[in-house]
């Protein structure tokens, strides 16, 4: 099987603007409202609340808008031979390794707003990885050992994946293990 290296679609940078967005509104909302409030006591009350509430807001979706288009650079994904591999990071680069052998479970997930953008993501768990809660804690608790997001062909990739890992024995070595305890077996009939 060849490797196969890809990243995001590009609708991912729309989708966090949108997300973006939904947090901005009200923010923006509540502060022209109390802006109007304020200026009622005075030019100086309305000033200081401008820059203790818009000019920390602006900075912040500065920030925002800064980071994005990095973030979805950074990420970056590859069906390897043996292994998936997910690489992605701004600042503290990260990069995770799943062996296909270690691979218990492969689910795609989906938003309503990633589905709006006809996108969507691809985890990956191995077995006891599966964060703090556990796998039953509930939807969010099971953490995915590798995740693959805001893919438009997130389906394809699963089934990739599936494919890889179907065949395969658990663990890598379950067939070695399995002559081995034959071996022992064998040792210990003749040793009676």
């Amino acid at each position: 099987m060849a490797d196969k290296e890809f990243g995001p679609h590009p609708n991912m940078k729309r989708l966090y603007h949108l997300y973006l967005l939904l947090v901005l509104l009200p923010l923006l909302l509540l502060g022209l409202g109390l802006s109007l409030l304020i200026l009622k006591y005075g030019t100086l009350y309305f000033l200081l609340f401008f820059s203790l509430y818009f000019v920390p807001l602006f900075l912040a979706t500065t920030f925002v808008l800064y980071w994005i288009p990095r973030y979805y650079s950074s990420l970056r994904y590859e069906l390897r031979e043996e292994e998936v591999r997910v690489r992605k990071g701004v600042w503290w680069k990260m990069e995770h390794t799943v062996p296909y052998a270690r691979v218990m479970s492969v689910d795609t997930v989906q938003g309503p707003l990633s589905r709006r953008l006809g996108i969507g993501s691809v985890d990956i768990y191995t077995a006891g990885y599966t964060g703090q809660a556990g796998g039953g804690g509930g939807p969010g608790t099971r953490r995915a050992e590798a995740s693959l997001i805001h893919l438009s062909n997130f389906r394809e990739i699963k089934e990739e994946v599936l494919r890889r890992v179907r065949g395969r024995p658990l663990f890598g070595d379950s067939g070695r293990i399995v002559e081995e305890l034959v071996k022992i077996r064998e040792l210990l009939e003749r040793g009676r």
